[in-house]
């Protein structure tokens, strides 16, 4: 089925997203995050009302949702602020538009023409094909797993790895893993440039036996110009040697100077007979736009041909009325960018060529819209035995012999993803975009697009750039192309980290770095110009809440894990100044009604949470190691142990209740299962190891030998 609508909302979905990965050609951070993040994760803050407040919504939800996004790198632009793992490929032109979303019992694949931008999302005329894919079915478990094999295959083309990639990886791989093909031929076909040609994989899709008998091709750009020779290096000739005698040839392109309103300018009608004209009409409460080619003027009636390229008859007197209101007027000559040579001589080759534009404004419920073409549609109607059927493809791979007809590889083929399926009868380009117009190739002003040779890109010069959470060290790491470095500086949030004169000859290392809420890039400052790299994070869930200073106490602490207070309000605890340490007092603890029934709460709330068969694998060991998580919690025991603020064979009880807690936890069988019990028994360990150091001494006191009984197996 058909839809027109935004793609942010088919983002959507009523369960919790597990797990994420984009693959772009073009990336807007601010885009991304404020609309496209927002919707996958299903925030509710304002990020442009509540900045705050939706940086620590959004790290907590990335922190249990790992979140990849690869991406060209010299198509990546600044501003990033949350941690989700930016990857670059840098060798070879990457230009693949998909999305991969994991949910409990399914998954969402969007392959399309889009890039990770507004106008790729919400402002081009874009095509997507959306499949909600079930991990329980075989077909739809052969179609994830190539998908993931072409994620696989990039991620051999990425400058650095990150460690949100292989997380989502897991997720899926462990859901789909037990599910066995049924050997049945697939309806759909996932088509991708690193494993052979495009227009190969295509040609497969089509019986030997079957002839083609017409052809249609949309997109914006197009091969270039540099031969009118329609053979098999040409996207025109490339199916040639499996065409019928008659076959006939669409070619859909960018018409950008299409007009919604008449300009200044007058024409009468016989001086603008065989030109395109605009008719502006009433539809309803709303106008819309008619394009029409007057042919012939007779003496009542108008001759014309319609934007379907049907001819046509109207009263002369309505025409005229029009053109007189300003309702009908001739339009500039129609500009696009589509190769002139090898048009004409497509004409020699096939039956019919048609010309189709698409206008890049025009009106919407009666308001001008600026919506330009992006979308990349390949039709092929062919016919074996009685049977007509279309092979229609739509992805990310232009008209050109890099998008479609080579394998991607450095200065040769692009990285492209498409998806092609099967439909009976036959599909017309118009069929899909209705608001095509038909218009003689003579009527045409085409043009080559220019593409201006880039500059250096000199974030290329850093190889990675890596966080480390837990040490709190900040590793840069040089590319050869630093060698040309000439007056450069590193700069992390307006702040200088680094400078230097010529080209550096070592990596940088940062200590006790804090990754703030405003960025979570690098810049390399070169010649006064900046360069953007983003900061990976070794791991989200050792990320600390607070950038600086403050922090929680443990009865705060235990507030949150117990329940008592919720999530917001013990980050603005923790913010404010410490409070005067009271050594030796358990109020200093626990506060004023506190007692260790506070701390049992606690373990047990904690317990009930990582029992949640829909709690991700991140989420559980979030709750485990995270900030404001149990470890937090124990380790303020311990230290408060160890300081003799509170009494070791007190602190040794709490633990020994936390280990028997946990070790009752009763987790269902899943695809996480094993990974969350992996998780679960190294933190165990890791308490067992701190109640060694704290053993109480029992000299002399029965009750204490007779709590160790009773925490004996559970301490094990």
């Amino acid at each position: 089925m058909i839809e027109s609508g935004r793609v942010l909302d088919r983002l959507c979905s009523e369960k919790p997203c597990t797990g994420a990965i984009f693959t772009t050609f073009g990336h807007d951070p601010a885009f991304f995050e404020n609309q496209v993040l927002r919707s996958i994760l299903r925030l509710t803050s304002d990020p442009v009302e509540q900045p705050q407040r939706f940086h620590s919504e959004a790290l907590r939800t990335l922190q249990e949702t790992p979140v990849a996004v690869i991406v060209d790198a010299g198509q990546r632009q600044p501003g990033r602020r949350l941690p989700y793992d930016v990857l670059e490929v840098s060798d070879i032109v990457f230009h693949p538009k998909s999305a991969l979303h994991l949910y409990e019992d399914y998954a969402r694949l969007m392959v399309g023409s889009g890039n990770l931008t507004f106008p790729g999302y919400s402002q081009n005329t874009e095509l997507f094909i959306t499949y909600d894919l079930r991990y329980d079915s075989p077909d739809d478990v052969e179609l994830l797993r190539e998908f993931d094999g072409h994620v696989n295959r990039i991620e051999s083309l990425v400058r650095q790895t990150g460690s949100q990639l292989s997380l989502v990886r897991g997720q899926l791989q462990r859901r789909i893993s037990g599910v066995v093909a049924t050997g049945n031929s697939p309806t759909v076909a996932l088509l991708d440039s690193t494993k052979s040609p495009i227009m190969d994989q295509i040609l497969e899709l089509i019986p030997e036996s079957a002839k083609i008998n017409h052809i249609g091709m949309l997109a914006p750009f197009y091969q270039r110009d540099d031969s009118s020779e329609i053979d098999a290096s040409s996207v025109f000739g490339a199916l040639r040697h499996r065409v019928a005698n008659n076959v006939s040839l669409d070619v859909g392109v960018v018409w950008d100077n299409a007009q919604v309103q008449r300009d200044s300018s007058f024409t009468e009608l016989n001086d603008g007979l065989n030109q395109l004209w605009a008719w502006s009409v009433n539809e309803g409460e709303d106008r819309e736009i008619e394009y029409l080619i007057p042919t012939t003027v007779h003496e009542t009636r108008l001759d014309y041909q319609d934007g379907q390229g049907k001819s046509r008859r109207e009263d002369l007197d309505e025409a005229l009325d029009a053109i007189e209101n300003g309702e009908l007027w001739m339009l500039p000559k129609p500009r696009v960018y589509a190769p002139r040579q090898a048009l004409n001589s497509a004409n020699d080759v096939y039956e019919n060529v048609d010309i189709w534009l698409h206008p890049g404004s025009r009106l919407v419920k009666g308001r001008p819209v600026h919506r330009p073409l992006h979308a990349k549609l390949l039709t092929i109607t062919y016919r074996q035995g009685r049977s007509t059927r279309t092979l229609v493809m739509i992805g990310s791979a232009n008209m050109s012999r890099r998008a479609l007809l080579q394998q991607a590889a450095p200065r040769l083929g692009n990285v492209e993803l498409g998806v092609a399926f099967i439909v009976n009868g036959r599909v017309n380009i118009t069929d899909i975009l209705p608001e095509l117009v038909n218009v003689p190739l003579k009527l045409l002003q085409l043009d080559e697009r220019p593409f201006p040779e880039p500059g250096t890109n000199w974030s290329l010069a850093i190889e990675q750039v890596q966080f480390d959470p837990k040490s709190r060290v900040l590793k840069l790491q040089w590319s050869e192309l630093a060698s040309e470095l000439f007056d450069w500086q590193v700069l992390y949030n307006d702040r200088e980290l680094v400078r230097g004169s010529v080209a550096p000859t070592s990596d940088i290392t940062i200590n006790d770095f804090v990754l703030q809420p405003a960025s979570a890039e690098i810049v390399l400052r070169v010649a006064g110009t900046d360069y953007s790299i983003p900061i990976l994070v070794t791991d989200l869930v050792a990320l600390p809440v607070f950038t600086s200073g403050g922090g929680l106490q443990l009865k705060d602490l235990l507030l949150l894990l117990g329940r008592r207070i919720g999530r917001e309000k013990a980050v603005e605890i923790g913010k404010r100044p410490p409070k005067v340490r009271e050594d030796g007092k358990m109020a200093h603890h626990f506060g004023e009604g506190f007692s260790p029934t506070d701390v049992f709460r606690a373990w047990w709330a904690v317990a009930q949470d990582l029992a949640d068969p829909e709690l991700s694998l991140l989420g559980f060991r979030l709750r485990l190691e995270g900030a404001l998580g149990l470890s937090d919690a124990w380790k303020c025991i311990v230290d408060a142990a160890r300081e003799k603020a509170m009494n070791t064979t007190e602190a040794w009880f709490y633990g020994a209740e936390l280990i028997r807690e946990l070790k009752q936890i009763e987790l269902e069988e899943s695809a996480d299962y094993e990974p969350k019990m992996e998780v679960l028994n190294g933190f165990l360990d890791s308490i067992r190891s701190d109640l060694q150091q704290i053993a109480p001494d029992d000299a002399g006191r029965r009750w204490v030998k007779t709590i160790q009984r009773f925490y004996a197996g559970a301490s094990k």
